[in-house]
């Protein structure tokens, strides 16, 4: 309901004009007034719990006369005030140069004011800032009868340096919901907080103390959201419509109802601390505070001081008069609009800072409103201010009082009056009682004597903390639309930087300083930028720019190129992304690093860059870089500091002009460390301090092998990496392991080998998993190689030897094994599917079959050729077998110069491969020449002997893993093969065929040398040792003839009496160094050969199969199965 007010009220302005030279000869005296309990001192602001409320001062210059108000924080360049305490003239009067202004915030303002009046200069250290530029709401003076303060009462300032460390306040842009009821007790239920600057004094004088620049507080319950034409009707009656609009009221109620003029204008009981303003609390807010209302979690401003109301001609700011403030939530598109600070935020992707489209307004983090829900949230109304027109959703109860019959309340939201008067109780307790019952009878006083006015009032206070959020809220915006009635509902404009809505596109975020004029041409508005980066991509600045604040976040990236030079007047904030500055950052304010990465070539100036986790990384990654800090630095123990280094001694610097306290770990780029290989005494200056440096960084092993030393001098951090020895993290039990752990150790000076210590970042696990791959398992196969071929081609002459005579020769021509299959597989590739003719290990005891040909009696030519498959042992350490294969082809002239001595000549020629473990491989390839002899004495006694000599040559690939990379590693050998036989045997001839006991001794060697490997840094040069071998063999041979088969047999013990090497000699193709030992397998001393084979058919054409074996051999198992087949020409 509206009621009207037909009765003239005497009113008076908040605003105290006063000379500063007088006040600051007066008694000290205080601010907004106690009830009866408290006394002026006792509500002095001491503990600061209202910091962000200020003193407002404007002056005329050459005047010494000022005026005074209260003000509150909003944002670090905004205070939110009063429009009747500068809407005496025009707002571009207050030009500073003829009316000047500023704000002070400091419990005590008076010091910090002084020293404004006499500079115009702000002073931060005193708390004391300059106004530039004063707006007010020109609706404030459409009503002539408002006299400037009872409608549109809003004011904003804007200060040309921006505030830090003081406390900033949220304002809530709804109007509090109306109460169920009104209680007698707690009135509306809103608890609030006042708060100023202006005059003090006691409960029943008023403020008669006076101003003395310091902050008061006090408590009071809101009396109601009604205009003074609401209050009025009730008061007086019903009247014409003068001040329709709505304000925050609220009333001075005493504690014990013992004053006459005390009425309970507006419905409640008075409260421990109760308070009301006085003159120069204009402007001062009404501040809902967390502690006593359950709507809200923190302290909210929701209207400001503009003027104030008695009766009964009592004293202002005394007890029974009222407080009324403008309502915020009626005025919040001017407060926004006019509000020069703005909130900004990149948008996502990279792109240019002098982009327009590459920005975007965000929501103001101090702005509330009142949810669907009734939740109080940061966001901004869904519909335009209502301003003058705010009359409706009124609540509070306006009573007149006196303790008699007739006392009332009216509920101004349902217009109905109660009844409030309380008989007293009858007492019978003597003359005292009754006393006491008059004396609190008012009845006397007459509604007639009502009289009014008006006056002022102040803040709470506000955790800071809530602006951790500041630029990046995700809140209840604001639905963008025409500004134009849409079926009835008026909607908002669309967003634009000038509107101060969300959303907003189009503007770079430079700060504008003020031009104050009266000619439009020439006036500027101020506009203050708070930045925050928080979307995915890199925004590249190339100009020069000064904002407010900055803050990053998240994955966002800001790039300052060499001409980039970017300055934050308050501070700089980094949770998260990547900073590289090339250019200039500079933040009047300090520099923290909470997370993320600074990088960069350029200079970053700041009192202090402390950094709590964040990652220092000058230059770019992977190249080495100087930034400079212009300043003083902290590393906590969560930094990081990650420096690329070189080889030549070059690396990352962080050079401080200030004091650097270090801390935290120093990580290093793995490029720049596998570029450095000693290890072992470089050292790289990676700090400088020109003002000392203190603390101490936290030295790491950088792997298993890196670790890291600080050498700390007066100005300067120098870091040295050193290299523990490879032994250490190696398996002592794995010689493999063994013989390359020497080989990098004594190789780390050795610069062409470089590349391999990028293995000094791997874990033990991968260091000792690389060596074993890198083993030459492949020099294992060629000393079985070299010894197998070997026996094959001293078993293969000693066969022809025991097989050939002279009643086989002339006209035939010898046919052992499968000569044409070995050619033939011989033009095919190995691992080809082998048939039972084409197998054989050492195959060269076959029999052999004879065809004719016209040869002389005493002259015999014979052609043989076979398969050889096998296994034998690998490189100790390593359990699987290696695989030999191969084929052989031999041909030679027999000549028979009696019957019983038979000399042979014959050219012999092998292939065999060996495919080792590690996928390691060996190519061999053999021709040798051989000349042999045998010879029978009378009653059976023979004596055989052989000579060969000739190339045995060794091709070895391997192709080996280094930190991912592949190397293909080959050699390539031809060596001096020699060889030679001597045996005694006796030929018994038995029932059962005939037996040959004998005994022979043997000889061979290879003149294997040094071979150097080709393919990587990875590859060896290799001191192979002679391969020799001396053998006595004991053992007897047996062959059956018949028609149709012929069966042969041997055995043969087989003593070695070589050792062979234990120790294969290597280093790195290009190492230094001595040679590190690798370990070969051990020969065999004792064993078993054992063989049998059959064949049939006494025509032209005859088939043969046959099998040998080794027993007792450890390095080697002999397994042969052969088939020949001959011919006869």
């Amino acid at each position: 309901m509206k009621i009207s007010l037909n009765r003239r009220r005497s009113l008076l302005t908040g605003s105290a004009i006063m000379a500063l030279a007088i006040a600051a000869a007066a008694t000290p005296a205080h601010a907004v007034v106690p009830g009866e309990r408290t006394d002026s001192e006792e509500i002095v602001d001491d503990e600061g719990v209202f910091d962000g409320v200020g003193m407002i001062v404007t002056n005329r210059v050459g005047t010494g006369s000022v005026g005074i108000c209260t003000g509150t924080l909003i944002n670090p360049r905004t205070v939110l005030f009063a429009a009747h305490c500068v809407n005496g003239i025009p707002d571009t009067d207050y030009d500073g140069e003829n009316v000047r202004a500023a704000v002070g915030f400091n419990v005590d303002a008076f010091p910090g004011l002084l020293n404004w009046f006499g500079t115009s200069q702000s002073n931060p250290l005193l708390k004391v800032f300059n106004i530039n530029r004063i707006f007010y709401d020109e609706r404030s003076l459409q009503n002539l009868g408002a006299r400037g303060f009872i409608e549109a009462d809003i004011a904003l300032a804007s200060l040309d340096t921006p505030t830090a460390g003081i406390p900033i306040w949220a304002i809530l842009f709804s109007t509090l919901p109306a109460p169920e009821a009104i209680d007698a007790v707690t009135g509306t239920g809103y608890h609030v907080n006042i708060a100023g600057y202006g005059g003090t004094g006691n409960a029943i004088e008023g403020a008669v103390e006076g101003i003395d620049f310091r902050r008061r507080a006090a408590e009071n319950m809101l009396g109601g959201f009604m205009s003074l034409d609401d209050r009025d009707a009730v008061l007086f009656g019903p009247a014409a419509p003068f001040f329709p609009q709505n304000l925050y009221q609220l009333d001075f109620d005493s504690q014990e109802r013992d004053f006459v003029q005390d009425i309970n204008i507006l419905r409640d009981d008075a409260l421990p601390n109760e308070g009301t303003t006085a003159g120069g609390d204009s402007g001062g807010p009404l501040i809902l505070d967390a502690a006593n209302n359950a709507i809200t979690n923190e302290d909210l401003i929701i209207g400001v001081l503009s003027g104030g109301s008695r009766v009964f001609n009592v004293p202002f700011s005394s007890i029974g008069t009222t407080s009324f403030y403008q309502p915020l939530s009626l005025y919040w598109q001017y407060i926004v609009e006019t509000n020069p600070y703005r909130y900004v935020g990149a948008r996502a992707g990279d792109g240019n800072w002098e982009d327009p489209d590459h920005w975007e307004t965000l929501l103001d983090p101090m702005y509330r409103v009142i949810n669907a829900d009734g939740q109080i949230v940061n966001g901004l109304p869904t519909t335009p201010e209502l301003g003058l027109n705010g009359t409706e959703f009124d609540f509070g109860a306006v009573c007149v009082e006196f303790e008699s019959p007739g006392d009332f309340c009216t509920d101004v939201a349902t217009g109905i009056a109660e009844s409030t008067f309380a008989p007293p109780t009858v007492s019978t307790g003597g003359e005292g009682a009754l006393k006491a019952d008059l004396h609190n009878n008012p009845a006397e006083l007459d509604l007639k004597m009502l009289d009014g006015g008006e006056n002022i009032a102040m803040p709470a206070s506000f955790d800071l903390s809530i602006l951790s959020a500041a630029g990046s809220s995700s809140s209840a915006l604001l639905e963008t639309s025409q500004e134009q009635a849409q079926n009835g509902v008026a909607t908002l404009p669309a967003p634009t930087l000038s509107s101060g809505l969300p959303g907003a596109t189009g503007f770079v975020p430079n700060n504008i300083d003020p031009v104050v004029s009266a000619d439009p041409d020439v006036n500027v508005l101020p506009r203050y930028f708070d930045v925050t980066l928080d979307q995915n991509g890199t925004t590249t600045l190339s100009s020069s720019v000064t904002i407010d604040k900055l803050t990053i976040r998240g994955n966002a990236g800001l790039t300052i190129g060499a001409d980039g030079d970017l300055t934050s007047l308050i501070d700089i904030n980094q949770f998260g992304g990547i900073t590289t500055v090339n250019g200039a950052l500079t933040s009047v304010g300090d520099y923290t690093l909470l997370a993320g990465m600074l990088g960069g070539t350029g200079t970053v100036t700041a009192p202090f860059l402390t950094s709590i986790t964040g990652i220092f990384s000058p230059g770019t990654m992977g190249t080495t870089g100087t930034l400079t800090i212009d300043g003083n630095v902290v590393m906590s123990s969560g930094s990081t500091f990650l420096a690329d280094i070189t080889g030549s001694g070059a690396s990352d610097l962080i050079a401080v002009t200030g004091i650097a306290n270090t801390g935290g770990v120093v990580g290093l780029g793995t490029t720049g460390l596998t570029q450095q290989v000693n290890g072992n005494g470089l050292q790289y200056t990676i700090l400088t301090a020109d003002g000392g440096v203190t603390g101490a960084f936290t030295e790491t092993s950088l792997s298993a092998i890196l670790s890291q030393s600080f050498i700390y001098q007066e100005n300067a951090v120098l870091m040295e990496i050193e290299a523990a020895s490879y032994a250490s993290v190696i398996d002592l039990n794995d010689p493999v392991q063994e013989a390359y752990a020497q080989l990098f150790d004594q190789n780390r000076p050795n610069s062409v080998l470089a590349g391999l210590y990028g293995l000094d970042f791997a874990s033990v696990e991968t260091i000792r998993s690389t060596f074993t791959s890198l083993a030459p398992v492949n020099e294992q196969a060629v000393r079985s190689i070299a010894g197998q071929t070997l026996n094959l081609l001293q078993n293969f002459n000693d066969a022809r030897m025991r097989e050939a005579d002279r009643s086989r020769a002339g006209g035939k021509i010898a046919v052992t094994g499968t000569p044409l299959n070995v050619v033939q597989a011989g033009l095919s590739s190995f691992g080809q599917p082998i048939g039972m003719d084409a197998m054989a290990f050492q195959s060269g005891a076959e029999e052999t079959e004879m065809s004719d040909a016209t040869l002389p009696e005493d002259v015999a030519i014979f052609l043989s050729g076979g398969f050889v498959r096998g296994d034998v042992d690998s490189l100790p350490g390593f359990a699987q077998e290696t695989q030999i294969e191969g084929l052989f082809v031999s041909g030679g002239v027999e000549f028979y110069p009696r019957e019983e001595t038979m000399l042979g000549l014959a050219g012999y020629f092998n292939s065999l491969d060996a495919d080792t473990p590690l996928g390691q491989q060996v190519d061999s390839e053999t021709y040798a020449f051989s000349l042999y002899v045998r010879h029978k004495f009378t009653d059976g006694p023979v004596v055989d002997g052989q000579f060969s000599m000739g190339s045995m040559g060794f091709d070895t690939t391997r192709t080996v893993q280094l930190l991912g990379t592949s190397q293909t590693l080959t050699s390539s050998t031809d060596d001096l093969l020699v060889s030679g036989m001597l045996g005694l045997s006796h030929d018994l001839e038995t029932g059962i065929g005939t037996i040959s006991p004998g005994i022979e001794g043997r000889y061979a060697s290879v003149d294997l040398g040094e071979v150097r490997e080709d393919g990587g840094i990875t590859a060896l040069a290799i001191e192979r040792d002679s391969f020799t071998s001396a053998q006595a063999r004991f053992g007897f041979d047996y062959s059956k003839h018949s028609k149709m088969v012929q069966i042969n047999a041997k055995t043969q013990l087989v003593w070695e009496f070589q050792d062979g090497p234990q120790l294969l000699a290597a280093n790195f193709a290009s190492g230094i160094g001595p040679n590190a030992n690798f370990v070969l397998d051990t020969a065999d001393h004792t064993w078993v050969e054992m063989g049998m084979s059959a064949n049939v058919g006494n025509g032209p054409f005859q088939m043969g199969l046959g099998f040998e074996t080794s027993i007792g051999r450890d390095s080697a198992e002999a397994r042969v199965f052969r088939a020949s087949a001959t011919y006869r020409f």
